[in-house]
């Protein structure tokens, strides 16, 4: 056998790469499709184009979150891979779920379809957002004995909103496709890699549903992460949730089991079953680890009949790994021609059972001779290590052996965790400062526009009269006058942008008429556009200075000035206000910022100030903004910051100590 392997770029290349005698002349020729793109048409129209010139092929696909040809981790691309057989007849099968709603059953059917008295290996892949994958597994298991079986499940470049499969030149969602290869001369040899590590003690799961699980050691298992690893990190569920999974033993495997989502009552959907009784235990990533173990499975491989070899693993592990994704797969090309994909799940047999694995690498080695064993010797020259070890602050049962092997003390990780939460509170920080950055830009364009034009029409107007001998000196001199004042106010808003931008954090006498004046001009211009009203209520007459970071002030009133433009836009409302007012009690400031917007909902308005909590859709919210202003006001200026809802609608109070 020999595999082909191509990224796609347009249909006239791939007809020039397929219309070859070997592909052509093929008698069994399989063909994966591993698609970053999800185009639906445009899939079709490649397996269209591949079964015109080569009416054979046996074509099976998936959606992904990465591709894999060679040496190389690409996404946003389509890899195809050509595998001729020599020796091997190809069986080939598909069901979706409307033809049956039991994935048991489902893996039953279709693997029954493929199976014959010679099959060696088969290959699924199914839909890695509706269908329950442990049940498909079982159906398969009870069926192939033993056959080696790999694959994965379909991705969506971490989206989660759709899948799509390929059969032949069909694109189908919620369902599985699959192939068998037949023969009596075909070598198989599967493996995989996991080198996520266990820490601290063993949980036992009391109550779960499939892949939901509501209770660990009597507690939600939100309240489990927050106990062993911190209230951070399970603020962060389920996002986090790829580099801190639970762990279980199942036989002589480790299996872990990513977070999927997490629910309002503590409970937490992964991504598998975990069964009521299971022990389990967290996990954490070690780059190092990770990769030293795909070294060890590459050397391992090179000693084994390998023509073609095809990797189906995990999202977790390329998103973890980041810019050191390749370097998982990149021994593997040392040995054959290596394709495949990143899924949100990897299939993989041992004995008599096939298993749902997360975090993993699997493996799959092909071969017709038993002439091509590499034994290559592959060194380990990864020069770097990163480890999600360094993010807990909070292990407090961690054996005495256990920190030796860390070789660290929970000392050194609470400085490294005091450290981890100041670079990512700033970068939370910047987060909320550069999703308004793009509003602010447009603001200083808008209010850059009519000075600018003023400069234009008085330069020009003194150019003429000029021209014309008409322009007397009083003239020229007003002219002039009016170029300076405008030439003032441009640089006046740069200087309140640079404020607003600059990275002083240093508490500094700022005096707050001044400071909430200079942010008024910064969003006057949007309040404008929307035609929304300011009632400005403040008196200027009073001075007052405060202790303040400069900038961030602002930052904190501009977020609550556009959450109300939101509201009001979003509520439709036609007689759009926003009042503004500064009032004083003995030891406070207080500025007070309220809308029309009819309110906030009774059951949101507890929730506001929680990290990533947003009501907006997904692509226009990211929740940062009302938990960093809460952050800046009561960490950095020892202050307080709260809402209710009034008869007109939302009620925002930022209470500043006064300086004594």
């Amino acid at each position: 056998m020999k595999t082909h392997n191509i990224i796609f770029e347009n249909i006239d290349s791939l007809n020039d790469f397929i219309n070859n005698d070997e592909l052509i002349n093929s008698k069994s020729l399989l063909v994966q499709i591993f698609s970053g793109i999800l185009d639906e048409n445009l899939l079709i129209n490649i397996s269209n184009c591949i079964l015109k010139s080569l009416p054979h092929a046996n074509i099976i696909g998936s959606t992904t979150d990465g591709e894999i040809i060679e040496n190389k981790v690409t996404t946003n691309n389509i890899v195809i891979s050509f595998s001729t057989f020599e020796k091997s007849v190809i069986k080939i099968d598909m069901y979706e779920s409307k033809d049956i709603k039991n994935h048991y059953d489902m893996g039953i059917s279709i693997a029954r379809k493929l199976k014959t008295t010679n099959t060696k290996v088969m290959i699924f892949f199914a839909d890695g957002l509706h269908i329950n994958a442990d049940e498909l597994l079982d159906g398969i298991s009870n069926v192939t004995s033993d056959i080696v079986i790999a694959g994965g499940l379909s991705g969506d470049n971490a989206t989660f909103t759709g899948t799509y499969l390929i059969y032949q030149n069909k694109v189908f969602n919620k369902g599985v496709v699959g192939i068998s290869i037949n023969s009596d001369h075909l070598i198989v040899n599967n493996d995989y890699s996991f080198a996520w590590q266990t820490i601290g003690k063993s949980f036992v799961v009391n109550k779960s549903n499939k892949n939901v699980v509501y209770e660990i050691d009597g507690m939600t298992p939100v309240e489990l992460y927050k106990k062993y690893l911190g209230e951070n990190v399970s603020q962060l569920l389920p996002g986090i949730g790829i580099e801190f999974p639970l762990i279980i033993q199942n036989e002589d495997l480790l299996v872990a089991r990513a977070v999927l989502s997490a629910n309002d009552d503590g409970s937490l959907v992964f991504a598998g079953n975990i069964k009521e009784g299971s022990i389990v235990k967290l996990g954490v990533g070690d780059s190092n680890a990770i990769l030293n173990d795909s070294i060890n499975l590459a050397q391992s491989m090179s000693e084994k009949h390998c023509e073609s070899i095809f990797i189906y693993s995990c999202m977790a592990r390329r998103h973890f790994l980041d810019l050191n994704a390749s370097s998982d797969i990149k021994h593997f090309s040392k040995i054959a021609n290596v394709s495949g994909f990143f899924t949100y799940g990897e299939f993989y047999s041992n004995k008599s059972k096939v298993n749902l694995l997360n975090e993993s690498l699997t493996i799959l080695s092909l071969s017709e001779t038993s002439n091509n064993i590499s034994n290559l010797e592959i060194s380990n020259n990864n020069s770097s290590s990163f480890t999600t070890l360094q993010a807990l602050a909070h292990l407090t049962n961690v054996s005495s052996n256990e920190l030796e092997e860390l070789n660290d003390s929970l000392a050194d990780k609470v400085e490294i965790e005091i450290e981890k939460n100041i670079k990512n509170e700033q970068k939370l920080y910047n987060a909320m400062k550069m999703s308004s950055l793009g509003d602010m830009i447009a603001n200083i364009a808008h209010q850059w526009r009519q000075p600018l034009s003023i400069i234009s029409t008085i330069s020009s107007s003194i150019q003429l009269k000029k021209e014309f001998g008409t322009l007397p000196d009083e003239l020229l001199y007003e002219n002039m006058d009016s170029i300076l004042k405008q030439s003032k106010y441009l640089s006046d808003t740069i200087d309140t942008f640079r404020d607003y931008i600059k990275e002083d954090y240093v508490l500094n006498d700022i005096e707050i008429h001044k400071d909430i004046d200079k942010t008024l001009k910064i969003i006057e211009v949007v309040l404008k556009d929307n035609n929304i009203t300011l009632n400005n209520n403040i008196d200027y007459s009073k001075k007052l200075n405060l202790k303040l970071i400069s900038g961030e002030l602002s930052q904190v009133i501009i977020n609550i000035f556009n959450n109300a433009k939101d509201a009001l836009l979003l509520n439709k409302i036609s007689n759009k206000n926003i009042y503004l007012d500064l009032e004083y009690d003995e030891n406070h400031c207080i500025i007070t910022i309220e809308d029309n917007a009819k309110g906030i909902p009774t059951d949101v308005l507890p929730k506001i100030f929680e990290p990533y909590f947003t009501t907006k859709h997904k692509n226009n919210g990211t929740g940062i903004g009302l938990y960093m202003s809460y952050d800046i006001i009561t960490k950095h200026f020892a202050g307080d910051l709260y809402a209710l809802n009034t008869n007109r609608g939302a009620k925002f109070y930022i209470k500043l100590p006064i300086n004594k």
